[in-house]
Order: C-alpha cells, then sequence, then structure tokens
C-alpha cells in the first residue's frame, strides 16, 4: 500500500439546523483499513490519533483509507448534496489546488445537520449531482488521486455542524467519547457496513453494542493477572490493568509485565532482537577455517562449537567441538550471543572467540580444527559490567589498522574503543568516538546500530552509528578514529529511532568503489547512501519496500543481508518477502532485482528459528555468495548463479528435531563471506587481482586506447599526435597499439590498464607463468 500525504482540506459548508446525531456506515464496501487517521493533536508538533498512535501525519483533518484507483465511493448515510467538484486530473500531487485541494468530490449534508465530504475522487466517475437526495449506501463515484495527493485512497471528512471544525469520526483516549459510525472493529480496521445500529448490552470488543455513539463504556471486572489480583476496565477493545499489581521482569510479549503502565519498555524487544542476530551486526569478515576459498558453517550445539567445511558440494563431517558447551554454562545470552568469527592471528583462517563470564576467548583455527582456546583479553568480564546488553551486544572483530589480523572493539560506557591483536592477545587500546552511557548511548536504538567497515577504502575499518541527530561515522587512521564523517540525517526526530528503521542500517560497498556506503529501510523504502570517503551522498533507492506493503513486519524487515551474489565486487543486498528471498544489486545505473529461494511464510519460513538464520556465503568458491538457511529438516544453501540460484545443497545438521530449534542454538550459526577471483588489474575503481588495492602502479600514458595512468582519460596529451614515418614507428607514424598484433620488437605490448601489462621484449616463459598462475588464483577477499 502506498503512503499518502494530504495537505489540510478546507471545505466552506451552509448552516442548516441540527436534529439527533446519525451514525454512518463505512463510504466503501471492501475491508481496506485506515492509512492516516485525523490529527488529535490540537496544533501541536507531531500528531495523535484518535488511540494517541502514530496513524496519522501533522495537522490532517479527516481519515484516509487505502483505497485502489476505481473503488466504488458510496454514502456513508442518506442525505442532500450540497455540493460536487468535477474536472481535476485523476492524478494530482501534494500541494495540488485543484477542488480546493480535494480534487474532485462530493459533499453531503445529513439530517441532523452534520457534513461529511468524498475528496480525490475519479474525473467524470461523480454519479450524483449537486441538491439530489441519496440514500444510505448510495454509488456516489469512484477513488482517484486528484487534487492533493500522493496517491490513490479516499479522504473522507465530517463536520457536526456546518460551521464546526472538522473531528475526527472515530472515538478513543485522544479523540470524542462517541464515534459517527454504526459499528467499529479492531484499531485502523474498516468500520462496519450496516447503515443502522440494533442495540445490545455493551462488551468488552471495541465496538458501539448499545448505540450510544460510545465504545466499552462503563464495564470494568475482577481480574488475577501476573499485575496481582483487583479489577480492570475495557478500553479500546481490551482490558486494562489490574488495580493492586504485582510486577514481574518485563519481557516482549505486548504487556506490561513490570506494571508500570507501559507495555515492552526498557528496550526488551530490541534486545530479544539484537539477541536473535548477531551475524547481521557484527558479521563475521569471514568463516572460512581452513583457507580453502569456501564459506564453511559454524555454530554452537549443547556439546560447544562446532564448523562444517565446504567442500564445493557440500560439507564434511563436523570438527572437533570447542567445549564451549551447555553444561559449561554456555547456555547464557549473554555468552552464546557473542560468538564472533575472524582471522585474529592473521594465517588466512577464521578463527572462533566469544565472551566468557571472565574474559574473552579465542580458538585458533588449525589445518585439521581448533587448538585449545585461551584468555586473549582479560576484564570483558561479569564482574566489570560486561553481562549487560548494552556493552556484549557491541562486541566486534574487525581490523582496525590494517595488520590483516582482526581487532577486538566494543563500547563500554564511557564509550567506544578497540584492543589490537598482536597474533596471541589484544593487548593495546585504541580509543573511539565517546559513545557513553551519559550521552545516551546507553539505548539500544543507538548502540544497536553500531556496525563496522571501511568507509573511505584505505583497508581500515572505520565505525558507524546512529545518533539522535542521524548517523555517524569515525574513520579509523589505525591508531585511533580522529576522524569524523556525518552520514544520513536519519534521526529520532525523523522516526529512525524505530526499531523497524534502525535495525536495518548496513554498511554494504554497493558500487564496489571500495568503500562501505550506509543502506537501510525507511517507512518508504530500501535505500543507500554512498560513501565518497568523506561524506556521503543522498540517498539512492533501492526497492520500495514500504511500510504500508508489509516490510514493517519484523519477518521480513529483520532478514536483510549483504552478499556479493554476482561476483562484480559489489555488495548485494537480499531480503525474505512473504513469498520468498529476494536480492538487489547495482549495475552501476540501477538497483535490479535478482529472484532467490522461496522461502515464503506458507511454507515455514516466518518463525524466528528459520528466518533469522538467513545468511549469504560462498559456499562452493565460486565467488558468488550463495542464500543460506536453517529449515526444519536442517541447514540448506541455494548456489547463486549471478542472476538467480540454482537447487538447494542440503546438510543434514542443524535440524528442529535435534534441537536446533531453540535459540541458544540456531542465534549462533555463522558462516559468510566470499572467494575473490582475481583478474588483471584495470581502471575500474575495483581490486580486479585481489591484492586489496584499487587501480594501482598506473604509469604514464602511451597510445594504447587504454587508461594507463587511471586519470579517467584514454590517450590524452597528444601520444598518439602522427608524426613523419621513422625506425622503430609503424606505417601511420605512431606507437603500436595493443591490437596490430604480437610485437617482436622492443616495443612494449599492453594486456591491459594501471599497470597490468607484459615486460618488454619478448615475454618469459617465467613472467607468462606469474600473469597464469593470478588470473587462476582464488585468493580470499577481505571484506
Amino acid at each position: 500500500m502506498m503512503r499518502f500525504a494530504l495537505a489540510t482540506i478546507a471545505v466552506l459548508a451552509l448552516a442548516i439546523p441540527a436534529s439527533a446525531q446519525v451514525r454512518h456506515r463505512r463510504p466503501y464496501a471492501e475491508s481496506y483499513r485506515l492509512n492516516y487517521g485525523f490529527d488529535n493533536n490540537g496544533g501541536g508538533s507531531g500528531c495523535s490519533d484518535y488511540t494517541c498512535g502514530g496513524a496519522c501525519y501533522d495537522g490532517h483533518t479527516g481519515s484516509d483509507f487505502g483505497t485502489p484507483f476505481g473503488t466504488t465511493v458510496l454514502a456513508s448515510q442518506s442525505g442532500r448534496v450540497i455540493a460536487t467538484h468535477n474536472g481535476c486530473a485523476n492524478y494530482g500531487a501534494v500541494g495540488n489546488t485543484c477542488g480546493g485541494r480535494c480534487g474532485n468530490y462530493v459533499q453531503i449534508e445529513h439530517s441532523d445537520g452534520s457534513r461529511s465530504i468524498y475528496c480525490h475522487m475519479r474525473l467524470d466517475s461523480l454519479r450524483v449531482s449537486t441538491g439530489q437526495s441519496v440514500s444510505c449506501g448510495q454509488v456516489l463515484g469512484q477513488t482517484a488521486s486528484s487534487g492533493s495527493s500522493s496517491g490513490p485512497h479516499l479522504h473522507y471528512g465530517y463536520r457536526r455542524t456546518a460551521s464546526a471544525a472538522q473531528r475526527d469520526p472515530y472515538s478513543g483516549r485522544c479523540a470524542s467519547a462517541a464515534t459517527i459510525w454504526v459499528s467499529t472493529g479492531a484499531y485502523r480496521e474498516a468500520p462496519g457496513t450496516s447503515c443502522g445500529c440494533t442495540p445490545s448490552a455493551e462488551s468488552c470488543n471495541g465496538r458501539d453494542d448499545d448505540c450510544d455513539g460510545r465504545a466499552d463504556e462503563s464495564l470494568s471486572r475482577a481480574c488475577s493477572t501476573e499485575c496481582g489480583a483487583g479489577t480492570e476496565t475495557c478500553s479500546g477493545g481490551a482490558w486494562g490493568a489490574c488495580s493492586a499489581p504485582r510486577p514481574s521482569a518485563e519481557v516482549c510479549n505486548t504487556r506490561d509485565d513490570d506494571c508500570n503502565g507501559t507495555p515492552d519498555d526498557a528496550d526488551v524487544c530490541e534486545i530479544d532482537l539484537l539477541h536473535a542476530q548477531p551475524s547481521v551486526y557484527a558479521p563475521p569478515r569471514t568463516t572460512d577455517v581452513n583457507a580453502d576459498g569456501r564459506a564453511d558453517l559454524c555454530a554452537r550445539g549443547y556439546g560447544g562449537v562446532r564448523c562444517w567445511r565446504a567442500n564445493g558440494s557440500g560439507w564434511d563431517a563436523p570438527t572437533a567441538a570447542i567445549p564451549w558447551s551447555d553444561p559449561s554454562g554456555w547456555t547464557d545470552v549473554t555468552n552464546y550471543t557473542t560468538l564472533r568469527m575472524g582471522d585474529v592471528d592473521g594465517d588466512g583462517r577464521a578463527d572462533v572467540c566469544a565472551r566468557a563470564n571472565a574474559g574473552f576467548l579465542c580458538a585458533l583455527a588449525t589445518a585439521d580444527g581448533f587448538a585449545t582456546h585461551t584468555t586473549w583479553r582479560d576484564g570483558i568480564s561479569d564482574e566489570n559490567g560486561w553481562a549487560n546488553p548494552r556493552f556484549y551486544t557491541t562486541i566486534r572483530l574487525a581490523d582496525v589498522n590494517g595488520d590483516r589480523r582482526d581487532d577486538l572493539c566494543a563500547r563500554d560506557n564511557a564509550g567506544f574503543g578497540c584492543w589490537l591483536s598482536n597474533g596471541t592477545s589484544f593487548d593495546m587500546r585504541v580509543e573511539g568516538p565517546r559513545w557513553s552511557d551519559a550521552s545516551g548511548w546507553g539505548a539500544a536504538r543507538h548502540y544497536g546500530s553500531i556496525r563496522m567497515g571501511d568507509v573511505n577504502g584505505d583497508r581500515l575499518a572505520d565505525v558507524c552509528a546512529r545518533a539522535g541527530a542521524g548517523v555517524e561515522c569515525w574513520l579509523s587512521d589505525g591508531n585511533g578514529f580522529p576522524t569524523r564523517v556525518a552520514g544520513p540525517e536519519w534521526s529520532d526526530a525523523l522516526g529512525w529511532g524505530a526499531m523497524r528503521f534502525w535495525s536495518t542500517m548496513r554498511l554494504a560497498d554497493f558500487d564496489g568503489d571500495g568503500r562501505a556506503d550506509l543502506c537501510a529501510r525507511s517507512s518508504t523504502d530500501l535505500r543507500c547512501a554512498r560513501s565518497t570517503g568523506t561524506s556521503f551522498e543522498p540517498a539512492t533507492i533501492v526497492a520500495p519496500l514500504a511500510d504500508e506493503s508489509g516490510w514493517d513486519d519484523l519477518t521480513n524487515y529483520a532478514t536483510l543481508r549483504v552478499g556479493d551474489i554476482d561476483a562484480d565486487g559489489a555488495d548485494d543486498l537480499c531480503v525474505r518477502s512473504n513469498v520468498g528471498i529476494e536480492c538487489y544489486a547495482w549495475n552501476r545505473t540501477e538497483f535490479v532485482r535478482v529472484a532467490g529461494p522461496a522461502w515464503s511464510d506458507e511454507s515455514g519460513w516466518s518463525p524466528a528459528k528459520h528466518h533469522q538464520t538467513i545468511r549469504l556465503a560462498d559456499v562452493n568458491g565460486d565467488g558468488l555468495e550463495d542464500v543460506c538457511g536453517r529449515a526444519i529438516a536442517g541447514w540448506r544453501c541455494h548456489p547463486s548463479r549471478g542472476d538467480g540460484f540454482g537447487d538447494a545443497i542440503v546438510l543434514d545438521e542443524l535440524r528442529d528435531d535435534g534441537s536446533w530449534s531453540e535459540p541458544r542454538y540456531w542465534a549462533t550459526i555463522l558462516s559468510a563471506g566470499h572467494a575473490c577471483r582475481a583478474e588483471m588489474e584495470s581502471c575500474n575503481g575495483r581490486d580486479d587481482d585481489c591484492d586489496g588495492e584499487i587501480d594501482e602502479d598506473a604509469r604514464a600514458e602511451i597510445c594504447n586506447e587504454v587508461d594507463d595512468d587511471c586519470d579517467g582519460e584514454i590517450d590524452e596529451n597528444d601520444v598518439c599526435l602522427v608524426v613523419a614515418p621513422d625506425a622503430g614507428l609503424d606505417a601511420d607514424g605512431g606507437v603500436p597499439r595493443a591490437d596490430a598484433g604480437t610485437s617482436s620488437g622492443g616495443g612494449s605490448m599492453v594486456v591491459g590498464g594501471c599497470g597490468c601489462r607484459a615486460g618488454g621484449g619478448r615475454a618469459g616463459a617465467g613472467a607468462w607463468a606469474a600473469l597464469v598462475a593470478l588470473a587462476l588464483v582464488i585468493a580470499r577477499r577481505r571484506r
């Protein structure tokens, strides 16, 4: 469903004496919900709908129903048509003044003197005229998007009298005590279709059963709940809290467990999400434990951490377990959610680390498994406060000084910092941004957004996070993070403090220029802001993953993943809709959609135990990251073909019937990274030869139709200027071009730009062998 923004609609009306208030039906036949309601905030900033919620926008004076183009509009009650307008285009725009901003409309005066208006109707669809009497439910016309409107819908307005201000037709805590509707349903659901009300005993259902214009009035009952015994009062179709509370610990269940009047407070839902997806906010650079260029699969089960090494067509038997087992205390969420992977000793193999109660442990990968774990950093302990989620969920492994060893980074109550790896421990600390508890960083909407990646392309991991005013990044220089780069203004004031938005923030190099860009989902779309190294450009829209089309569902937005599915050196974005996986790849002009596996709600992928295990990983070493996840029957990966995905490769492990449906197991699943396919380096803004450098070894420009000096120009500065024929020049007087055939003289034959070239004279066997080896080698890409 599109999001609509409308200007305040004001329509002049004539005063007529009022009689008893009439009740109304919904102004269409279908069950379309209320999208944006009346703003009851009285002119203050922000908006409040009839329940004091946010399903409205500032200054809105009507009710917007999400009716598609061409929906039949019906009179909400009988009356006389007092005004119409028919002359506006079907599609206007926000601010369009046609029809007094109402577009094509019908206005009706009812027997009690009240008035209803139906706006943004379809041109030439009006079936009534001024002065005509209409009956309740009579067809008035069809919906469109005429006047001040950003998309098809029906704007319904109501006045109690001709001279009265517009008012909310719904009743609620922030609106009138009485509704105008004959019957109402649950929050934002469509009103009833009956034109009259038959009185019955009032019950707690959110409806006006006794036809007095009020819902759920004067209803109370005795209660006994988690908050104690006493009485509770009905409001909005639900029973309130008991009057004699007995509080318990708050959990994410939409109830007020601690009896403080606010359900799901203290960031309990945000912390649950962070516990469920550590591999998303702290993604491993690689899980390749044997350095063969394939992403292996590692996870913690009952007996500890094991890894299944990918072999190209499946997985080998698991390694011996690192003994971080249930009996030894690793069922504690403050421990198992800190499982991280990275190359901490710089040998090319992915190691396994995690926080124990007394410190930070690492087990180094060996040729046939893992060495005995050792303590790499004391003090990251329960005793020092690290059992608090605002600290342990911020633990990261990232190479901040470029020595090819991943370092330990985290936020404590004073701010963010990193301890550098020396190959056997994390020793020297380098300070980062002062993201302290005192400055507000103890809130999950801020510390939960911490992301690490190379923002300026210098091969050092930088750190970004969302502050109250927007995103800020701090660039590493190897000794600290001294340089601040302002990111997108994804601020609290603009709504980015909501979990469905900030939790989707990702660092992803979507254009392959070696600089990590910032991506996230807003209320209207998935977007990415390109990094220039010193700033971020305005956002580029990836896909319309809007709230109104269902993307505010946790089972969808929480599945956003980053990886290179087409081996073009740029990160792609994949996410699960209700019908399956869809990926988006940048083609240098726009994002192209690539359909993935049909992991739909219907086929059982909506539970967290499945959708939270979705990973992108190159399990067969072809440089393309595959889509993997844990189904009821175990682990499976669909190999990427670049423009789609093949049949699943299945591992008969991690099954539901093997207890892997428990979050203490499935939340620890790690599989990530892809091989880098080495090619000749060329001037294209990418690391073609997989050495970690981009467009390196530029040389002086020569006449060869190649950008030798990597300045974006070819054969500039008159290098191809024709001169008189002479020895050593071709018949045209120029230097022989690369397409002129094999050189047999002393000239240099160019075989690629930016210094990727053969040496002068006849190429020796050793030189050609080196080039062939470079073209064939599969090196691990450092992300």
